[in-house]
């Protein structure tokens, strides 16, 4: 099934206590039925290594939320959130996808 998928706003979240600073890019996905809302989270040494590779942190994002839908029954059931472990957005910032990766869950 087809989603249209919209950034809605892209906020970054401060340290507090033990947790690293982080990134949350918000998004619509859309069927052209149903709609949800879904959030992924990059943390900001994450997103620091893919934009010094020259790769956009919104489009890995993008992909990591995609990806997760083509692997779920009944995506838009409810809201989606993601967080992609730093691993991971070290092999995008070296590759420019997730290909041989474990498909993230929520």
């Amino acid at each position: 099934m087809e989603y249209s998928i919209d950034l809605m706003k892209v906020d970054r979240e401060l340290a507090g206590g033990q947790y690293k600073a982080s990134v949350v890019y918000s998004f619509t996905i859309s069927n052209g039925l149903a709609s949800t809302h879904g959030d992924v989270v990059l943390t900001e040494g994450g997103v620091e290594i893919i934009e010094q590779r020259g790769k956009d942190p919104k489009t890995a994002a993008r992909i990591a939320l995609e990806r997760f839908l083509k692997q779920q029954q009944h995506p838009i059931a409810t809201q989606i959130l993601l967080r992609v472990p730093y691993g991971h957005a070290d092999y995008f910032s070296k590759n420019g996808n997730y290909e041989a990766l474990p498909t993230l869950t929520e």
